[in-house]
């Protein structure tokens, strides 16, 4: 079976009402807030950081030239060409230490971020490629790989700041796709079962670990 492909008038509404979501996460975070612990080893401020990435790659890799030739056609294998790379983790984090310092005022940074990216999606076709450092990718499909990134962190988000908030039905959908298509057999099995009241047989695997 295939990864799912999405229409991209869809990843539009979604990508925007998972930015209008997370740009509301942002602004309630309180001025005491910004330096506790949130996600692992990452503080809000550097979460924010990291979250702002999916406004700040639409907007910077859709200008200029292809990096990697790589055609990739879906968000999920998007992920596992991301996620394979050596110790990809440890450089995210490190590039979201050194994102954070360079914004004293992230609620004005994510609103200056929000607006670049929302021209972009405004003006291009959905057909219109990204230039990604890992290939070349429709930002029809690339959107609903920003849609994960803004959903799951987006709930890391809330937690960490004791807001309650669930995302956009429109970008947990498509969220939900993708990962799906990420886990394996028995995971979907157990997802199942999760989602018809009955218990997992087996622990969940994180995929984008």
């Amino acid at each position: 079976m295939s990864d799912r492909t999405f229409d991209p008038v869809d990843t539009l509404t979604a990508y925007r009402e998972a930015g209008h979501w997370w740009r509301s996460l942002v602004g309630g975070v309180d001025d005491h807030q910004w330096d506790l612990m949130a996600l692992g080893e990452w503080t809000v401020r550097e979460l924010v950081a990291h979250g702002a990435r999916a406004f700040r790659t639409v907007s910077e890799y859709i200008e200029g030239d292809t990096k990697d030739p790589t055609r990739i056609d879906t968000a999920a294998q998007y992920f596992g060409i991301v996620l394979a790379e050596q110790t990809p983790h440890v450089h995210i984090a490190n590039r979201a230490r050194k994102e954070a310092r360079e914004e004293a005022d992230w609620v004005a940074a994510t609103d200056k971020l929000w607006a670049s990216a929302e021209l972009v999606v405004s003006n291009v076709p959905g057909d219109t490629d990204v230039h990604l450092f890992v290939g070349e990718m429709e930002i029809g499909q690339y959107l609903a790989t920003r849609i994960v990134e803004l959903v799951v962190h987006g709930g890391d988000l809330a937690e960490a700041i004791g807001i309650p908030s669930a995302p956009p039905l429109s970008a947990a959908r498509i969220s939900l796709d993708v990962l799906i298509d990420l886990a394996s057999g028995t995971d979907v099995a157990t997802i199942l079962r999760l989602l018809t009241g009955r218990s997992g047989a087996l622990p969940l695997h994180d995929v984008l670990a």
